[in-house]
């Protein structure tokens, strides 16, 4: 399979912005004169493949590997191409028109070589390469395997990071499991998960803590903005700060996506599952507005809610070890009675019907549905289980303190004695000094 490694990149930061400003000058120089060429030459529309010399003749010559070179410029044809693809759901798209000083510069493989375990990065013809030292387990694969090198800038970080992509050889093999396992996608809980035997909750609350944390700073520095003249020095740090708190969160974020996904295909396949059924989510969010169904807190609750990119990080880790995920219509799953089939609308956290008197979960209920719905082709043919498990992906790291931490009243109070972290507890030794 084709993975993405990250590894540091031990590199001075000049050297790095030289060469990311390098491809920021051929992307620049390519989207100027591509547009140039469209307003002059009869609206002629270059590509890379039929105009290859010329894009070459706009941005001259270059320290960089050739197919470097060329992958600056295809990049900002890719950018066309999915822009053309947004347009018919969304007009308001626009076609790439903005300069860029820095951009991703890239390796094909063509310019990859690895020679005692350091990888080779090519430059053009009279310059060094770039020598890079690998990881164990990246320096025993042969150099066939190592598709692509990225160097990335991290505004989270201020740091520069190897993305290399790589084929690790592995080919998945379908799984020898029959069963099946529904999944429900939720705003709150992340995935509810059910075979019908058993239902597990995989709880994350703080990715909704991780996006409201984002709006609430993102609304203060904009205020901030507004009050400034643009292009002041104010302007550019405060523009600044709010792009690290915005690729600050995206991290977060992404990280605790990755380790609710990997909880959600372990749950699969403690269940013997072979195929993951989800709710389809996608339109959950179209013309709410419009047409007044969610107010406007609810509104900024779904548009932060990350499910696509949840249900693709399921997806290929599901893959890996051979489980398929099917989509399907989950249109009122969680609101019909998995026991009279009545609709209701649930409120809080459980689920109530107000005909039957079923009380139950409503993750739960939602994700039972589901599985109903898929293997009966009808709702509520199934009552769901009476147990539910809460998983957390993960755990936070525990604050050690010292024997000198804050106590309430002890500032007014200078004779309250605190006791030690072991007084009264024998077995227990003291927490280390940091």
């Amino acid at each position: 399979m084709i993975r993405v490694q990250i590894i540091a990149c031990t590199l001075p930061v000049e050297q790095t912005r030289m060469l990311n400003r390098e491809s920021g000058r051929i992307y620049t120089a390519t989207l100027i004169n591509h547009y140039r060429t469209y307003r002059k030459a009869a609206h002629v529309w270059l590509s890379p493949l039929k105009h290859d010399r010329v894009l070459k003749a706009f941005c001259g010559p270059s320290f960089l590997h050739a197919h470097s070179y060329q992958a600056a410029q295809q990049d900002f044809y890719e950018a066309c191409k999915t822009a053309k693809a947004l347009k018919p759901s969304n007009p308001l798209a626009r076609y790439p028109h903005k300069r860029k000083f820095f951009h991703t510069t890239t390796w094909k493989n063509t310019g990859i070589k690895v020679v005692d375990g350091r990888m080779r990065l090519a430059l053009a013809r009279g310059h060094e390469p770039i020598w890079v030292a690998l990881p164990d387990h990246l320096a025993t694969l042969p150099v066939a395997a190592f598709r692509q090198v990225q160097l990335v800038y991290s505004h989270a970080t201020k740091r520069s990071c190897w993305h290399i992509t790589v084929e690790d050889g592995v080919v998945p093999q379908p799984t020898t499991d029959t069963g099946m396992m529904a999944v429900d996608l939720g705003e709150i809980h992340p995935a509810a998960c059910t075979n019908g035997a058993q239902a597990t909750i995989i709880a994350c609350r703080e990715l909704r803590a991780n996006a409201q944390h984002r709006n609430k700073k993102t609304a203060d520095l904009q205020e901030l903005i507004a009050r400034c003249q643009p292009g002041s020095r104010r302007w550019k740090k405060l523009v600044a700060s709010r792009k690290r708190l915005q690729a600050q969160t995206e991290t977060k974020q992404r990280d605790m996506l990755h380790k609710v996904s990997r909880a959600v295909v372990e749950e699969a396949t403690a269940m013997q599952a072979g195929t993951i059924v989800m709710g389809d989510v996608r339109d959950v969010a179209d013309n709410t507005k419009t047409e007044k169904r969610l107010s406007r807190e609810n509104r900024q609750k779904i548009s932060n809610w990350p499910h696509g990119q949840l249900r693709q990080y399921v997806t290929y880790k599901a893959a890996a070890v051979g489980i398929a995920v099917e989509l399907i219509n989950e249109a009122y799953t969680s609101k019909t009675c998995p026991a009279c089939g009545q609709r209701n609308k649930p409120k809080g956290r459980n689920y109530a019907c107000s005909q039957c008197g079923f009380v139950g979960h409503r993750d739960n209920v939602g994700s039972t549905n589901i599985l109903s719905k898929r293997m009966t082709g009808h709702l509520a043919r199934m009552l769901p289980c009476e147990t539910v498990t809460y998983r957390h992906p993960f755990r936070r790291a525990s604050v050690v303190r010292s024997d000198k931490r804050h106590v309430a009243g002890a500032s007014q109070n200078p004779h309250l004695v605190i006791p030690s972290a072991n007084d009264g507890l024998p077995g227990l030794e003291e927490s280390p000094a940091f």
